[in-house]
């Protein structure tokens, strides 16, 4: 890993979190539907910390992706779940099989101390997929500019992150290479920044709510 993401991409994982901070000291409500959304952003700090804790100690954290990605896969597909009404049924049942299969690759097919390639570039794929399908409906079926959606900053993420991991995998298992990762820890990093903006953009919309009814 590069210098530059060697120290951006704790730190972007750091400024997600802490875009968190407003809403607690400002005491504004976070909606229901944003509830999954708050949980992954607590849960991928953790890992974070743990993983550069691992990186630092030279401990053994391959495991550990065996928990984190399946549960990265479902905090995504619910997120984007949420937002979906027109096809959300066949959605909803391709998401839960991908899911079944990444569970099952990733506790039963393959070791605690590999990568499940299988599942990530799967899981990658739909995500990709799926959150293609949201920005389009977000982009074509929405009452205020895209560009003002907290949604739309999301789903680009996962989009940007879900393509260059889905090949980056699929191209570690089928063609035995061994891909240099700056490019994904690049993917990660601009997620975070994206996700920062989103929830950014959700505060400012929140706060004006909440002043309204004052």
């Amino acid at each position: 890993m590069s210098n530059f993401s060697d120290l951006f991409s704790p730190v972007s994982q750091m400024l997600m979190f802490f875009s968190l901070f407003p809403f607690l000291i400002n005491r504004i409500g976070i909606e229901k539907e944003k509830t999954i959304f708050i949980y992954f952003i607590a849960f991928s700090t953790v890992m974070e910390i743990y993983t550069d804790t691992s990186l630092i100690f030279k401990l053994t954290y391959i495991w550990m992706s065996h928990i984190y990605f399946p549960a990265e896969y479902f905090f995504f597909f619910f997120t984007l779940l949420g937002w979906e009404s027109h096809y959300k049924k066949p959605w909803l049942i391709l998401g839960v099989m991908v899911g079944i299969f990444v569970l099952i690759d990733n506790f039963v097919i393959t070791s605690f101390f590999t990568y499940s390639t299988k599942s990530l570039s799967i899981q990658n794929l739909f995500l990709f997929l799926f959150s293609s399908w949201t920005i389009i409906g977000i982009s074509t079926k929405n009452f205020i500019p895209f560009y003002k959606d907290e949604r739309f900053y999301l789903a680009t993420g996962i989009l940007l992150y879900a393509s260059i991991a889905s090949l980056m995998y699929l191209l570690y298992d089928y063609s035995k290479v061994r891909l240099q990762y700056d490019i994904g820890y690049y993917a990660i990093i601009t997620m975070n920044f994206l996700f920062i903006t989103s929830m950014l953009i959700y505060y400012r919309k929140r706060k004006m709510l909440a002043e309204a009814l004052k």
